[in-house]
């Protein structure tokens, strides 16, 4: 069930994501820094939706869980941007097709950080070290 609602609130973060970036990068703005932008509108609303919902986490989270949410978040951003730069710049493919084809390595990174590192409850670390 954990799958299904990180892969239901990954939906809504990409298509966060993707219209901010669509409205950025129309506007003019530089496709990378488009790409930032965006990533980070969706990244806010993952870091709820998944922290509450798909981990169902109790309270508002500590400085560690939030320190390693970001160090996920910025691999996962360097990934995505690396993939779109590759598509878009190098293969020539649309920017928009780029952008979303881009999605997906990043949701991958996402979810293993959040499950296996990022939202592991106090009793997952204890059954896992005896």
């Amino acid at each position: 069930m954990q799958v299904i609602k990180f892969g239901f609130v990954g939906g809504i973060n990409t298509a966060i994501d993707f219209a901010v970036f669509s409205l950025l990068a129309w506007t003019g703005l530089p496709y990378v820094l488009a790409q930032c932008c965006s990533f980070l509108c969706g990244n806010v609303n993952s870091y709820f939706m998944n922290r509450k919902w798909t981990f169902s986490q109790k309270g508002s989270g500590n400085r560690s869980e939030k320190l390693k949410f970001l160090s996920v978040s910025l691999t996962s951003l360097l990934l995505t941007t690396g993939v779109l730069i590759g598509l878009h710049q190098y293969l020539q493919a649309p920017l928009l097709i780029s952008k979303l084809l881009s999605a997906g390595g990043g949701m991958a990174v996402n979810y293993l950080g959040s499950r296996l590192w990022v939202f592991v409850k106090q009793a997952d670390t204890v059954k896992a070290t005896q």
